[in-house]
């Protein structure tokens, strides 16, 4: 579900950017140059077409940004939600004015405050070109940074039970369990000890066996039964990785 919604977050995004950069560098200025008149009535039809366009995808994208930072907790999601999302009251309070005077119909179109305003739009229409870049770099962003979370994860886990097999090992073939986690790298158990992908450091916790008071019970031994990371961050569920 999570990854759903960012994709169909970035697709918007993307969408909405590349309409907005292609309206900014190509079709507007392509519009100026043909003259004031013609870009002035070239900009009604145009406007429509955009704006139900347009309007969607922004929607679209901030609906689905912020619903997958709801899920996963992860900023980037709300950031980039916000500033797509943020086009539209700027559309509405921003340029929707200009809007009008430009669609009036007693507008002279090939004067000089036609001219003014079409430049003027130009203007405004480029800060939602920017809101929604930087949007999607955020987005971007945050997809990259979730692989790379997950990636470190899989390790995790990987290292994890590596390490408790080879502590089960050494147990058995001992009949005691061992001090230190060099205890298994000079018998050869391990090459050597593992780095924690969260912390970037082999500090892993060592959980203790504790001590049998009762001599009739067999032991294997005081020593370590488990392993834990040492880092203090949770996963997308609220799970600490020192408890896995």
């Amino acid at each position: 579900m999570k990854f759903v919604l960012e994709f169909v977050a970035s697709l918007c995004t993307a969408l909405f950017a590349g309409a907005s950069l292609y309206i900014n560098l190509v079709e507007h200025p392509a519009r100026m140059e043909c003259g004031t008149a013609l870009a002035a009535v070239e900009f009604g039809p145009s406007y429509r077409r955009a704006t139900v366009m347009q309007a969607s995808l922004a929607v679209a994208a901030f609906l689905t940004g912020t619903w997958a930072w709801w899920l996963n907790s992860i900023g980037a999601w709300l950031v980039g939600g916000i500033l797509i999302g943020a086009v539209v009251p700027f559309t509405l309070i921003a340029i929707l004015p200009t809007n009008k005077k430009l669609l009036d119909p007693l507008l002279d179109r090939n004067s000089e405050l036609a001219r003014t305003l079409l430049k003027k739009w130009g203007r405004l229409h480029a800060v939602r070109t920017v809101l929604s870049v930087v949007a999607l770099v955020i987005f971007l962003a945050g997809m990259a940074a979730a692989n790379v979370r997950q990636e470190r994860e899989a390790k995790l886990r990987e290292d994890l039970f590596v390490l408790r097999q080879v502590v089960s090992q050494y147990t058995l073939d001992k009949q005691r369990a061992p001090q230190t986690l060099h205890d298994l790298v000079e018998s050869g158990y391990l090459k050597s000890i593992p780095v924690d992908p969260f912390t970037g450091r082999a500090d892993w916790v060592l959980e203790a066996e504790p001590e049998i008071q009762d001599p009739a019970l067999p032991s294997m031994g005081s020593g370590i039964i488990d392993v834990h990371s040492a880092s203090n961050l949770a996963d997308t569920d609220g799970t600490a990785y020192s408890t896995w």
